[in-house]
């Protein structure tokens, strides 16, 4: 019992950050939704091109999220530090390409995701102005993740909670031009979204160095990253990097796929994955919690008590994720009736929720074993080679046959997907019973 108080203690606060981001998301999409769908097709693909930074970065982070919660579970602030300066340098190093390409060439990127001009140019002003959010977003990323393995998960909540109703209060003044403000439409919904990303940045460094926390740096621990370090660093960082990107690359490949079969499906899939964040979000949390949990004991060399824990932690998940799919696919057949869009893409949602939480499950045990366990433990390759192969192999040719060669629609485009998931499990479920990820990184 001690076991899942401790990863709902963790896990319950991500949960809550993760809802209100997602909240605040869906306000965002009804917001724009406003304008019609070209605007949700614009925003969508402007935020395909952050959700391929933020999961590139999102894996590098990770990676050095191993060392925090391992040198944290060692009591070592000093090493904790270390690692946290190292994972900034490197995430605003491989912030540089996003940026150049979104700031100044944001109409040949997006050029890649539609054909459609209009919707190609309303997207090039939004993507140009978040681009500016980049580095902030990636100092933020690091600041969280270090404070999740120091077990302060509330402090990201409190930090989500101002940056966000920021967003929502920006986005009322700027996309609709109230008390005083110009009409800006997305291009107000962009500089809302840079604002709020300033002050997120701003009041996660602020908070943690004037409560003096574990995990602060200072100029001398950059100049404690020694040759060796910077070596095992990235020897379990560029795998979950490499992870994140092949992954973050196929979803990208199933958004081009999904753009070429019509504005409408693209619209659809940006309302669907909006509605689908409330499910995956507190779900998904439980993969974190655990993550800092078994991290923390691996760091102590502690194996068969983080094999125990991972157990307790998968049966916990499993049983949340069958309630949220549940509940999900209730909700969203009043909350698309909200969007401002055709009869036909209020369908195509209805449809496509309901077989994606149908797979929730799945879904969840994938996420628990590469984000929560295999990664936990430093076994970073194995992941990168089961996700990788999988999604390219698998997902994404079957997402263009069925969607590019045979015309299907969107619901069964995104039902032959769900294949990859399912083969993804069996490989994961043997690799999990055979205990090789349970390592200790530090040693």
């Amino acid at each position: 019992m001690e076991v899942y108080k401790r990863i709902i203690k963790i896990s319950l606060p991500i949960a809550l950050q993760q809802v209100i981001f997602t909240s605040v998301n869906f306000v965002d999409t009804l917001m724009i939704g406003a304008l019609g769908e070209v605007a949700i097709a614009a925003v969508g693909l402007s935020n395909q091109v952050f959700f391929l930074y933020n999961l590139i970065l999102f894996g590098l982070v990770s990676g050095g999220g191993i060392f925090f919660a391992q040198y944290w579970g060692k009591q070592e602030e000093e090493g904790l530090s270390r690692s946290v300066a190292l994972t900034i340098i490197s995430a605003l190093f491989f912030s540089i390409p996003f940026f150049v390409l979104s700031f100044f060439y944001p109409n040949l990127v997006l050029n890649f995701f539609s054909p459609d001009i209009e919707v190609i140019n309303l997207g090039a002003v939004y993507l140009k102005i978040i681009a500016l959010s980049f580095p902030l977003f990636a100092i933020s990323l690091v600041t969280s993740f270090m404070l999740r393995s120091i077990k302060k998960v509330h402090i990201p909540l409190i930090i989500t909670i101002i940056e966000l109703s920021s967003n929502i209060f920006l986005n009322y003044l700027l996309i609709f031009g109230k008390l005083g403000f110009p009409t800006l439409g997305v291009k107000g919904a962009a500089i809302a979204t840079l604002i709020a990303r300033l002050i997120g940045c701003i009041s996660s460094v602020l908070i943690v160095y004037l409560r003096k926390m574990p995990g602060r740096i200072y100029f001398r621990h950059f100049r404690e990253i020694t040759p060796k370090f910077f070596k095992s660093y990235f020897h379990y960082a560029i795998p979950t990097m490499a992870n994140e990107f092949a992954w973050s690359l196929g979803v990208t490949m199933y958004s081009i796929v999904y753009a070429h079969m019509g504005t409408n499906v693209i619209a659809a899939q940006r309302v669907m994955a909006t509605i689908e964040g409330f499910a995956t979000s507190i779900t998904f949390s439980i993969a974190n919690a655990a993550s800092v949990i078994i991290g923390n004991m691996l760091g102590t060399s502690r194996y068969e008590e983080a094999y125990d824990v991972s157990k307790k932690a998968l049966k916990l998940a499993e049983l949340i994720s069958i309630f949220a799919a549940i509940i999900c696919i209730i909700i969203t057949f009043f909350i698309v009736e909200l969007f401002d869009v055709s009869e036909e893409v209020k369908k195509m949602v209805r449809i496509t929720i309901t077989i994606s939480m149908s797979f929730l499950p799945i879904k969840l045990f994938n996420g628990m074993n590469v984000v929560g366990f295999l990664r936990a433990g430093g076994d970073t390759r194995f992941s990168f080679i089961v996700e990788g192969s999988t999604l390219w192999f698998i997902g994404v040719p079957l997402s263009a046959i069925g969607g590019l060669v045979l015309n299907l629609s969107f619901p069964v485009v995104y039902l032959l997907t769900m294949t990859e998931e399912v083969i993804k499990s069996i490989i994961l479920y043997f690799r999990y019973k055979s205990k090789k990820w349970l390592n200790n990184v530090l040693e």
